[in-house]
């Protein structure tokens, strides 16, 4: 089973860039390389069971990174409204609503969820929703040009590395099984 863990966001737009920041301190923590090289062809074989990337990209390019992974882990700043700051939540794709409803279909639109789709029509092997795990730190300041993050954010770091750390726990045990 091949897992793919992905620190979303940008690293000059201050909380924004709180997924990457946790992507670096579960390699730092798990000993598992950070990668930020193109992934090689989707049928080249992948050497390591987990593989850790940043990206800056979303809906049909971050669909295409996913090619031939059976699990992924994104990590992500989430900015709801709902909670309070630095909030940590943990789910899957297929608890999640999918945003673009009654939106444009254009390519710069599309939803994850949506692009997870496609692929799958497509015939490409990607994972099924219940097997995208997202890691979400609630997040207000997602657009402010600065590299660092907010103290609430930034305390969040570790119990969102925790989370991660867990769920890689959960998948090597159920393989062991």
């Amino acid at each position: 089973m091949q897992t793919i863990i992905v620190g979303l966001g940008n690293p000059i737009l201050g909380d924004d860039g709180v997924g990457w920041r946790v992507a670096e301190e579960v390699s730092a923590q798990s000993g598992i390389m950070l990668g930020d090289a193109p992934l090689p062809h989707p049928s080249a074989p992948k050497p390591d069971p987990v593989t850790i990337e940043r990206f800056s990209l979303a809906g049909l390019s971050l669909m295409e990174r996913l090619i031939g992974f059976d699990r992924v882990i994104i990590i992500d700043s989430l900015n709801t409204g709902q909670r309070k700051q630095g909030e940590v939540i943990a789910f899957t794709l297929a608890d999640m609503d999918d945003l673009t409803h009654g939106h444009s279909a254009s390519a710069h639109d599309v939803s994850l969820k949506n692009a997870l789709k496609m692929g799958r029509s497509m015939g490409e092997a990607l994972p099924d929703d219940l097997h995208v795990h997202i890691i979400a730190i609630e997040a207000q300041h997602i657009y402010d040009f600065k590299e660092d993050l907010t103290p609430q954010i930034a305390a969040a770091v570790p119990v969102a590395t925790q989370k991660v750390l867990d769920l890689i726990h959960e998948f090597t045990q159920t393989e062991a099984a």
